[in-house]
């Protein structure tokens, strides 16, 4: 799309809000099958209803979009935009290694009522993804998708980290809105060389580990795994610190810490559904080759609870 088009669309892009906490929703699966269990992500959902998430993320990281089939997350995010309240936003996870194919995934996310995609740099040829094809996969997707771009920067994943110079001229484009990062000593920097120059670009923290101090230098909000099990938690450490409460916030991010680290870091989406089945939610079992927690390890997730008096 050429520029005159990009003007076309900034009368309608940035409209997709990155105020708050949003929760990357697990994709539950039968335990005999494997299969999406539907029935148990409308019991997760419900239970979400009252946790006041700014939005859901749908067939990410923690949803287990690599072993998802691209008509799965789309249905996915057909099934959650119709359970969850229309003020709550909804963002598929469009990330494909093609940019022909996250450009289609973008498209028939935004059919089914999707608000916007988050979407990672592809990273199977690393060793060809030079800025300059990072610029253009990101530029060629946001010119074609009808709904905003969250760009997902994750070198833990991909092996590669955006650089700030990249993402400052990706947030000149009308129709990419923000970016979730999961270096806590970029964002700053990127808050700097985005919002600095008046740009209407969030940076989200993508850990509930350093969502404090992100808040602290200007972040928009985050996108925490942690907010599976301990929504509730999550949001009100978002609540507190975008109130500058800091000593109550303080006092709930040291205690919320340890058992982001078990989970999110340590024991990844196995140990995350192994605490939300703790918590009375729906986790069950992860899709093959990710095999389950071990007894071991749900146990040190129930005594890390236990000691900071999260159950």
């Amino acid at each position: 799309m050429a520029a005159a088009a990009r003007c076309l669309l900034s009368t309608a892009s940035r409209t997709l809000s990155l105020d708050g906490m949003f929760i990357p929703l697990t994709t539950p699966f039968s335990v005999t099958s494997r299969d999406i269990d539907y029935e148990k992500l409308n019991f997760n959902l419900y239970k979400y209803k009252d946790v006041p998430f700014a939005g859901y993320v749908v067939a990410g990281s923690n949803g287990e979009a690599p072993y998802l089939r691209p008509e799965e997350r789309v249905e996915i995010v057909k099934r959650v935009r119709q359970t969850v309240d229309r003020t709550k936003s909804v963002i598929g996870g469009a990330t494909h290694e093609s940019t022909k194919g996250a450009c289609e995934l973008s498209r028939a996310m935004a059919n089914v009522g999707a608000d916007g995609v988050l979407v990672m740099p592809p990273f199977y040829f690393k060793k060809r993804m030079t800025n300059e094809a990072i610029l253009n996969h990101y530029m060629k997707l946001a010119d074609e998708s009808p709904i905003p771009i969250v760009i997902y920067n994750m070198p833990f994943v991909t092996g590669i980290d955006i650089p700030i110079s990249v993402l400052a001229k990706l947030a000149h484009h009308p129709n990419i809105r923000g970016v979730k990062d999961g270096d806590v000593r970029k964002l700053a920097g990127i808050v700097m060389a985005t919002k600095g120059i008046g740009l209407e670009f969030d940076v989200l923290a993508g850990s509930v580990g350093y969502l404090l101090p992100a808040i602290q230098v200007g972040c928009s909000g985050g996108i925490n795994g942690l907010a599976g099990a301990l929504g509730k938690q999550c949001c009100d450490l978002y609540t507190l610190s975008r109130e500058r409460k800091w000593e109550e916030a303080l006092k709930l991010h040291l205690q919320l810490t340890r058992i982001d680290t078990l989970l999110m870091s340590d024991l990844g989406v196995p140990g995350l559904k192994a605490a939300m089945d703790i918590m009375g939610l729906y986790g069950g079992p992860c899709r093959e080759p990710m095999l389950p927690s071990s007894v071991e390890d749900i146990e040190r997730i129930k005594s890390t609870l236990k000691q900071d008096n999260l159950i």
